[in-house]
């Protein structure tokens, strides 16, 4: 049929029952599915642990790179952070030999670092012997600490540097030792030291040869350091002073006084300064004078006081006698100008009655020429006694300060021309000529018109006395540049010598009579 039928479709139905078709189906599945479904699943299986190993090998190779990475960036700071710092940082084997080393043995040295590897550290410091003992073994704990040494490096350029080197033991397995370490340059720490120790000594040796006590306070006000005059002045030991309060030995009011004192001085800074009274051991009392100023700290704030003492016993003892030898002299003179008035008092009695007598002379003796002129010079002497003895009782009540100058402006040409006219017997007994210039303006000036006559006429005086006969005498007045009005008078005398231009101005001093 299917030959007959090969160009027509042919459909063959077979009809079997349905369990022997369920069961020839299961055993084609059992014979043929099982396996191939067990092949996928391991074809599967092998594929996600290849993706997972391909994802793990990738994961593995970023993370290695970034920890590359991250080691070249810490490599890369290190090295920054080496040629940064100011210390020599450096590595060495067992023996001392340098395997590392920073940038800084390439600024101190001037030869780069490649020069420094394989040479042992101690050469680097002039072969110092406590650089080699760093790497000396030493039984014990002890080996493991951390060792120090102090070395001298020098520069080519001849600069000394000193270095702080601490040593550090790096085991790197048990039959290899290694070694770490820095050398700090301490040389500018060495030369402030150097300079602080100087400087302290300079004030120690101050505080030691000052004439005057000293000590030194801190903010508590107990002592730090005394010198040799304090325990001389106050009779006590700098060994049993020092620490203790400095006002222990002042009475408890004095002591809260100077303790809040001293505390405001502390506050404030600067200086204090005032007198006081000691009392010493031998219960003597002494005047001094005390300076008290603070000195700064490492903040700059006051640390303490320096304390310092002058004995002014004898200036204040000076001065109490000063001051009695003064209320003495006063005492004197006043008694002395008292004297002065009662004695001119006296006098003026027994001269009016003189002049009187001399005046009643003069008039009953005018017929007889000789006799006349005999009372004429008996008046004339008493009325130069007068003036004299009206110049001392003047004195004496100036000096007493009974006669006050009474300053009124005056045009002082007609005072001196009144002067000039009243000693005009004196200049003609002596044939002498007065040139009086005032000038037509007035000489206008604040005077006590009595008293400026009274210098002009010993002036004028003076100068008749000293002129040489038939001289001249100029009296000139003018105002000065400065405002002022000047009166000038000039003779023809010897003059006063130079060496005694400065004494002629104290009492009852002359010009030398052998000067001419």
């Amino acid at each position: 049929a299917f030959r007959a039928l090969r160009a027509r479709p042919l459909v063959v139905l077979v009809e079997l029952p349905q369990a022997e078709l369920r069961r020839q189906w299961l055993l084609d599945v059992r014979d043929i599915g099982l396996p191939a479904l067990a092949i996928a699943a391991a074809l599967l299986v092998l594929s996600n642990i290849g993706a997972a190993a391909l994802r793990g090998r990738e994961r593995t190779t970023l993370a290695l790179d970034a920890a590359r990475h991250r080691a070249a960036e810490r490599e890369r700071e290190l090295s920054a952070i080496f040629g940064s710092v100011q210390d020599l940082l450096f590595r060495t084997d067992d023996s001392g030999r340098v395997t590392f080393i920073n940038e800084r043995y390439a600024q101190l040295s001037g030869h780069p670092v490649s020069h420094a590897l394989g040479l042992p550290l101690q050469s680097f410091f002039g072969g110092a012997a406590a650089v080699a003992a760093l790497f000396e073994h030493q039984p014990g704990p002890d080996d493991q600490l951390p060792r120090h040494a102090r070395a001298d490096w020098i520069a080519p350029n001849g600069q000394a540097h000193s270095f702080e080197i601490t040593l550090v033991p790096l085991r790197r397995a048990p039959e290899r030792l290694e070694w770490v370490g820095s050398a700090t340059d301490v040389s500018e720490l060495m030369r402030a030291h150097a300079e602080l120790r100087a400087q302290l000594g300079l004030a120690r040796s101050l505080l030691s040869s000052s004439p005057l006590p000293m000590s030194l306070l801190d903010r508590q006000h107990r002592y730090l350091d005394v010198n040799r005059a304090w325990e001389q002045f106050t009779g006590r030991r700098r060994s049993d002073v020092l620490g203790q309060p400095a006002i222990s030995e002042l009475p408890p009011d004095e002591a809260r006084a100077r303790e809040t004192q001293d505390a405001e001085l502390l506050e404030r800074g600067g200086e204090l300064r005032y007198e006081t009274v000691w009392q010493d051991a031998d219960g003597g009392r002494r005047d001094i004078f005390i300076t008290k100023s603070t000195f700064p700290g490492a903040d700059g704030r006051p640390l303490g006081l320096v304390v310092c003492f002058m004995d002014i016993s004898e200036f204040r003892e000076a001065e109490r006698a000063t001051r009695a030898a003064r209320d003495a002299a006063l005492e004197t003179s006043q008694a002395k100008s008292e004297f002065i008035a009662n004695v001119s008092h006296e006098l003026r009695t027994p001269l009016q009655s003189i002049l009187g007598f001399s005046e009643l002379g003069t008039l009953r003796a005018r017929h007889e020429p000789r006799l006349a002129g005999m009372f004429a010079d008996v008046n004339r002497a008493g009325q130069r006694m007068l003036a004299l003895v009206n110049d001392l009782l003047d004195l004496s009540k100036i000096e007493q300060a009974q006669e006050p100058l009474r300053l009124d402006r005056h045009d002082l040409r007609p005072l001196v021309r009144e002067v000039v006219a009243e000693l005009q017997p004196l200049l003609q007994g002596r044939t002498l000529d007065v040139d009086c210039a005032l000038g037509s303006t007035p000489l206008v000036a604040r005077v006590d018109a009595a008293r400026f006559q009274q210098v002009v006429r010993n002036v004028l005086a003076n100068a008749i006395k000293f002129s040489p006969q038939g001289a001249r005498i100029e009296v000139h007045g003018r105002h000065a540049p400065d405002g002022q009005v000047r009166i000038d008078v000039a003779d023809r005398g010897p003059g006063i010598p130079p060496a005694e231009l400065e004494s002629v101005f104290e009492a009852f001093v002359q010009r030398s009579e052998e000067h001419t």
